[in-house]
C-alpha cells in the first residue's frame, strides 16, 4: 500500500508511506523515485541504511525517512510529479513489487482579491468598470462577482471568457486574475 498526499499546499511538508510485508524474506531495498529518477533508498545492510539523492524539488528530512516512509520537507510547485516506491527482496529470488501515485502541489494566494477601478456612486444605467485582481496562485483562484449579495457571475478558469474580464499568465505559470 502506498500514501501520497495529494493535494498538497506549497511550503507544507508530507510523508510519503509505502506499506509492505515481507512475509519469510528479508528486505533488500526501499527505493523511491519521482517522475522515475531514483531520489531515496533504504538498504538495511549499507551504513547509513537511508541515503538521498540531490533532486530539484524534493528535500528528504533523512531523520524522519526510512524503510517504509520518506519525508520531504516544503514542497514546492517542483515536487510535484509522479511518486514510487520499489520494495525488493533478498536474493537469491529478489521479488520486487512497485507502486506509484501522483501529488499535485497548490499554490494559495497570498492575499484576498483587491477591486480597483470603481466609484463611490452610480446612478441607474451606468456602466461600471472595474477590476478585480486576485494575487498569484496554483490552479487559479476562483472569482466571484457579487452586487447587493447577489451572485452576478463567477470567473472559474482563466480559460473561459467573461465580458470584458482580462487574464494574464505570470512567467512563473502562476496566474494572475
Amino acid at each position: 500500500m502506498m500514501d501520497v498526499p495529494s493535494p498538497t499546499t506549497q511550503g507544507e511538508s508530507v510523508e510519503l508511506i509505502c506499506s509492505y510485508e515481507l512475509d519469510e524474506d528479508k528486505l533488500y531495498s526501499v527505493k523511491w523515485y519521482k517522475d522515475d529518477v531514483e531520489f531515496y533508498r533504504y538498504v538495511p545492510n549499507d551504513w547509513p541504511p537511508g541515503q538521498f539523492l540531490p533532486l530539484q524539488g524534493v528535500r528528504v528530512d533523512l531523520s524522519k525517512s526510512g524503510s517504509q516512509s520518506v519525508y520531504l520537507r516544503h514542497v514546492d510547485l517542483n515536487s510535484a510529479g509522479t511518486y514510487r516506491c520499489e520494495v525488493s527482496a533478498e536474493a537469491p529470488e529478489f521479488q520486487t513489487v512497485e507502486a506509484e501515485k501522483p501529488m499535485k502541489v497548490f499554490v494559495l494566494p497570498t492575499e484576498g482579491p483587491s477591486i480597483t477601478g470603481g466609484r463611490s456612486k452610480y446612478r441607474i444605467g451606468d456602466t461600471v468598470y472595474v477590476n478585480c485582481t486576485s494575487s498569484k496562485s496554483k490552479p487559479a483562484a476562483t472569482l466571484r462577482w457579487y452586487i447587493n449579495d447577489e451572485l452576478k457571475f463567477a470567473l472559474l478558469s482563466p480559460l473561459k471568457s467573461v465580458t470584458n474580464v482580462s487574464v494574464a499568465v505570470h512567467p512563473t505559470e502562476l496566474i494572475f486574475i
